[in-house]
């Protein structure tokens, strides 16, 4: 339909510096595809879905953008401080530049599907271990049966528990209104762990590119601090790819330099972590066999399951990200 929506949940200006023909041609990507396939579209085709952010008013159910709205708003202060770093290859930005681009940030990080994936696995994930944990008690289960007006044998009890217990179901979320606003509603916090973390600037100091993705913010586990705490945006280790040739990096300890070259063979694990972390694409300013050869062996999605694991003697649940790797060495 004419003038339907079109949200683009990353943006044109930052996909824009991995233009094929360079930042500001308007020529198309090229860009993996996750059933085998390589093609080149225009920017404005890419990393969108029509009305991704239209939601409809409680009582009148009136289509709303007001999110789309906040989300635009967010982008046009971080353009300049995002094209002064990657011009002058070094991070010298005000305050106000500093806590403009870390909003920015923290709504990429939290308004993209793939982000949305990993807040509904854990909502997905916390359901079935919380039932599991009423089935863990075979007198509590029973007697949850019978309340409900349900009265099994021993042998129908114990199927129904065994079934619980190894999650042998499934169990699915499907408003995506509902983790968009969740994300959003923790967007101001992210942004104060950004702004708060040590900046450094990635330079490649080789052929090889950076590559981004449809989910563009990567996290690593640091090589210090307490191992179990590590792993997210407030205690990871973040890398942001920003050009071909340019990435931040953004962790709770400095490093001796604010400025760091990157090796090839560098650039390359930390483009394999952009595609683990990616939704459905990867993007490059080039057409490389071996992006899609790396694209084809590590997959996607795996970083958007949220594993939960019941406490062994208190009715607690503790949720586990996956199993991000440790930060690479400069």
């Amino acid at each position: 339909m004419a003038g339907t929506p079109k949200d683009h949940y990353v943006p044109q200006f930052y996909l824009d510096a991995f233009a094929v023909e360079g930042p500001g041609k308007g020529e198309s990507h090229i860009y993996q595809y996750m059933h085998d396939r390589t093609v080149s579209p225009r920017i404005s085709d890419v990393a969108s879905e029509k009305h991704f952010y239209t939601v409809k008013e409680k009582d009148t159910g009136k289509p709303l953008r007001d999110i789309d709205t906040i989300l635009t708003m967010s982008e046009g202060p971080a353009s300049t401080p995002l094209k002064k770093i990657i011009t002058e290859e070094r991070i010298d930005l005000s305050n106000e530049e500093m806590s403009d681009l870390s909003i920015f940030l923290a709504f990429l990080a939290v308004r993209t599907p793939g982000a949305m994936n990993a807040q509904k696995s854990m909502a997905e994930e916390a359901m079935k271990e919380m039932v599991a944990l009423e089935a863990s008690s075979k007198e509590g289960f029973r007697r949850s049966n019978e309340d409900a007006g349900l009265h099994l044998s021993e042998l129908e009890l114990e199927e129904q528990r065994r079934f619980i217990l190894e999650k042998r179901y499934k169990v699915e979320f499907n408003n995506k209104g509902y983790f968009l606003a969740q994300g959003l509603g923790v967007a101001q916090e992210i942004a104060g762990y950004y702004e708060h973390k040590f900046w450094h600037l990635l330079i490649s100091d080789s052929d090889r590119v950076f590559i981004t993705s449809d989910n563009p913010i990567s996290i690593y586990r640091p090589n210090f601090g307490n191992q179990l705490m590590n792993g997210g945006n407030k205690h990871g280790t973040l890398v942001i790819p920003i050009s071909p040739r340019h990435a931040l990096l953004l962790r709770d300890l400095p490093h001796g330099s604010p400025v760091l070259g990157v090796s090839s063979s560098r650039v390359e694990k930390m483009n394999e972590n952009t595609i683990r972390f990616s939704n459905d694409y990867v993007f490059s300013n080039l057409n490389s066999r071996k992006i899609a050869e790396m694209y084809r062996q590590i997959g996607n999605k795996g970083f958007q399951q949220i594993e939960a694991k019941r406490h062994n003697f208190a009715p607690y649940v503790f949720f586990m990200p996956p199993p991000i790797p440790a930060e690479p060495l400069f």
